[in-house]
């Protein structure tokens, strides 16, 4: 997986994680630049240029908004995941035992992560989100 950051205006505004190339995930364009994906980057760090190199910078901990776009995303990725464990949910389709509504509620929850992971295509993300409701 390959992780990159799209800088505006010297400062980091997006992260994203994907197997694909970013123009195809985000076809607007952007500068987007692929960083190391086990490098700590926050939300609204500087961004700076150096022949070719990239460097970020500022607070240890990510802003506001970044605290939303991040964790908010993760925390809500990680209940829809305890969701599923908790009714043993897996268990049952592998075991051959699910009912038609165990099977829609999978497919529901599979689908609500997918919209969590996609938050970061949303227009004015990371500032305004359109959180997907669970189901």
């Amino acid at each position: 997986m390959k992780k990159y950051v799209r800088i505006t205006n010297g400062k980091v505004d997006n992260i994203y994680e994907t197997n694909n190339d970013i123009a195809q995930e985000f076809p607007e364009g952007g500068l987007w630049v692929e960083v190391d994906p086990e490098l700590n980057i926050n939300y609204e760090l500087d961004a700076v240029n150096n022949d070719g190199v990239w460097t970020f910078t500022g607070g240890p901990f990510p802003s506001p908004i970044g605290m939303e776009a991040g964790v908010g995303k993760q925390v809500r990725i990680d209940r829809a995941y305890g969701r599923m464990s908790n009714t043993a949910l897996l268990y049952k389709i592998e075991a051959g035992v699910a009912t038609p509504a165990d099977e829609a509620f999978l497919v529901a929850n599979k689908q609500y992560i997918i919209a969590l992971s996609e938050v970061n295509k949303q227009p004015g993300f990371p500032a305004t989100i359109n959180w997907p409701v669970a189901p």
